[in-house]
């Protein structure tokens, strides 16, 4: 499990860098605040390599300081929208798992269409289940590897090792502009944990 944890795209990191210094001039306070970002990101991640679950909550906050960092770059042509279900903090997650769907959305999806798009994150819980939806502009193709290395092959093999047949995952397109990626992981997984 430890080596199918995902890690940041050393290209993110490049990128976030290069967008804060052009904003470092040009609004300082602005660029203070992303620096705080990125390195929470960092933090965050370097964390996740001890821990095979973590709050859904500190796991949102890094899809937060991403998104906000990738707003940066990507300016009007990224538009995002949170439905985040208040029981949905409750659940434990693999780390970065969200954030790395979220990732691959964005650059296989939006940053492939000229006038750019929107991520959706939206969650649910009914009975002892979260469901996660990630929406994307774009369009899956799929049998095409994506993210050599990690990406979706390593969400869905994250998932088994850590629930089993308890955990759901799924990535189609919603309708000619959309990619669904939808996740569903029981609350209570302790016995796979032990295992």
């Amino acid at each position: 499990l430890s080596n199918l944890k995902a890690q940041l795209n050393p290209h993110f990191i490049f990128n976030a860098l290069n967008s804060i210094r052009a904003l470092v001039d040009e609004d300082p306070k602005k660029s203070k605040m992303a620096i705080t970002q990125l390195s929470s990101i960092l933090r965050n991640s370097l964390r996740s390599d001890s821990n095979k679950l973590v709050p859904f909550e500190r796991e949102m906050t890094t899809v937060y300081d991403y998104l906000s960092l990738e707003s940066i770059r990507y300016e009007e042509r990224l538009k995002t929208i949170y439905s985040i279900a208040p029981e949905s903090n409750r659940f434990q997650i693999p780390p970065l798992m969200i954030q790395t769907l979220v990732e691959n959305g964005i650059k296989h999806g939006i940053a492939m269409l000229k006038e750019g798009g929107t991520i959706a994150i939206s969650t649910d819980v009914h009975k002892d289940m979260l469901k996660i939806e990630i929406r994307n502009s774009g369009q899956y193709k799929n049998g095409i590897k994506l993210d050599v290395g990690y990406g979706l092959l390593n969400t869905k093999k994250r998932l088994n090792l850590i629930y089993g047949p308890d955990a759901h995952f799924m990535i189609s397109n919603e309708d000619g502009n959309t990619v669904l990626t939808t996740i569903e992981i029981p609350e209570d997984i302790y016995l796979k944990e032990e295992v």
